[in-house]
């Protein structure tokens, strides 16, 4: 009987080093990462010598093809994500796969059908699933206390640099010599903040709203100097409850900016709170003003929460029980921000469903 996971990972950009692997670190006694899978040479050697990773490549089929691999961690960028989970997939390896779910409903319907016929575990790492916050603020959602939702907002903001704090020793990747942009800057390979970010509050909201999406309106900008894709966002989502939800995110603030989210759900008996102002362990003013300390590491309790999400997949691949997270919910996210990102292209209310496309 297996009581430890090999753990393949494909892609080691800023989000594995930063969540991804110090997760696995933590979780030693689950599993070890022993292949590590970067297009780029020299990202994938270093990161192998970093973790002590024995194989590294710069093709994520290697991975696939080495039967001591159990499972397979995806932290590329979207537009790969259907591709190489359902590479994994048809290779028989369960998958942990980055949010969104890719880059289309099309894409994601066929990596759901490829899980369900195969009988392979798909997870999506939706991580706000799984961060304390959340998980107390629906709990007390469903005890009842402040009766039914009636409005919820979240307000999110970022700064531009947002991994720059963190001196990670590899760069985000930029595709084109050509055009000396990050993938996430270009619309052949992101969809922007709409599906790069805000995807998250659409999870929560269908989460805290309890209900199916009805329609959407969202306005979107762009601010950064030759971004080719939206980095300013503002949507409302109108629920089949009758609940609304309303989010502004902001990713282009001053890179000393420390991130920011607040969480209010009002209820038809109460309101909830949830801010990161408030779970920073100093704050300091003096006479150059206020200031913050770097709010990355405690943001959301972002470490725990991706412990999490990994030790309940690995448990569930080892004990052969179901994912804690439905890959049709990441499915439904996409569709709102997909919808979302249509409503501010054209400037009107976008209803739900989309269809496949």
């Amino acid at each position: 009987m297996v009581t430890k996971l090999n753990v393949g990972l494909i892609g080691c950009g800023s989000i594995a080093l930063s969540a991804h692997i110090p997760a696995m670190e933590r979780l030693g006694e689950l599993a070890r990462l022993t292949w590590v899978c970067d297009i780029r040479e020299a990202a994938a050697r270093l990161t192998a010598g970093a973790t002590g990773a024995e194989h590294w490549t710069t093709d994520y089929r290697q991975v696939l093809d080495d039967p001591a691999v159990d499972v397979v961690v995806i932290t590329t960028p979207e537009f790969l994500h259907a591709e190489q989970a359902l590479a994994a997939v048809e290779a028989g390896k369960p998958v942990l796969c980055e949010k969104p779910i890719s880059a289309t409903l099309a894409e994601a319907d066929a990596m759901i059908g490829a899980a369900e016929r195969t009988g392979v575990k798909l997870m999506i790492a939706h991580s706000r699933r799984f961060t304390r916050r959340y998980k107390e603020v629906r709990a007390v959602l469903d005890s009842g206390a402040i009766g039914a939702p009636v409005m919820i907002r979240e307000n999110e903001r970022r700064p531009r640099a947002q991994y720059a704090v963190l001196n990670l020793p590899v760069d985000i990747w930029q595709p084109d010599p050509e055009r000396p942009r990050e993938w996430k800057d270009l619309p052949e390979y992101s969809g922007g903040v709409a599906r790069g970010h805000a995807i998250h509050e659409m999870d929560l909201f269908r989460w805290f709203a309890g209900s199916e999406a009805r329609s959407v309106y969202a306005e979107s900008n762009i601010v950064l100097e030759g971004r080719e894709v939206p980095d300013t966002f503002s949507f409302m989502v109108e629920f089949e409850n009758g609940t609304l939800a309303a989010c502004d995110l902001y990713t282009q603030a001053p890179t000393g900016y420390p991130y920011y989210h607040q969480l209010e759900i009002y209820g038809t008996e109460g309101l909830l709170r949830a801010r990161d102002s408030d779970m920073l362990a100093v704050s300091r003013f003096d006479q150059d003003g206020m200031s913050y300390p770097t709010a990355y590491e405690s943001l959301l309790h972002i470490n725990d929460a991706y412990v999490e999400e990994h030790r309940l997949f690995y448990e569930a691949v080892l004990n052969d029980g179901p994912v804690p997270l439905d890959p049709a919910d990441a499915r439904a996210a996409l569709e709102l921000s997909l919808a979302a990102t249509r409503s501010a292209e054209t400037g009107e209310r976008v209803s739900l469903p989309l269809g496949a496309g």
